[in-house]
């Protein structure tokens, strides 16, 4: 195995920690009234979206693509939504790292492009509607979530 192989693989173990840790962070340092609720929907939304990404590798529904869609990429991708509904200048930070981490899947054969692709949507399908759903008129977080 290479370096860089050595490194790469190290990167796509460490990363989904590494953003999780961020996210737990900012979400108790970002002065946020409503940090349980917040945190109740992100929490939520994740579960969901990582459930419905290995939901095809338990049952086998489509065997041609077992590891459609990538769940690190959707785990990732879940924080990196929910960071940024705290604080969207954050995506500027997150999304350089999530072009890294899709490509060292793909360039290390874990994962073929369209894996890796197709979590986008399922975030974008799970986390909207969630976060939307779970607003609350008067909500603090969505006063406190405004592009500053």
């Amino acid at each position: 195995m290479s370096r860089l192989e050595y490194d790469s693989r190290i990167y796509v173990s460490y990363y989904p920690v590494v953003i999780a840790l961020v996210f737990l962070i900012a979400v108790l340092l970002t002065p946020v009234p409503a940090k349980g609720r917040f945190l109740g929907r992100a929490l939520t939304a994740l579960f969901i979206a990582t459930l419905l990404a290995h939901v095809n590798r338990i049952f086998g529904l489509w065997p041609a693509h077992l590891l459609f869609p990538s769940g690190h990429t959707t785990f990732c991708a879940g924080l990196s939504w929910s960071l940024a509904m705290l604080r969207p200048w954050t995506l500027f930070l997150t999304i350089p790292l999530l072009i890294c981490l899709a490509v060292s899947l793909v360039a290390l054969q874990l994962h073929e492009t369209m894996d890796v692709i197709g979590a986008f949507p399922l975030v974008l399908a799970i986390y909207g509607p969630i976060h939307a759903w779970w607003r609350l008129p008067g909500d603090a977080v969505a006063s406190q979530c405004e592009i500053r």
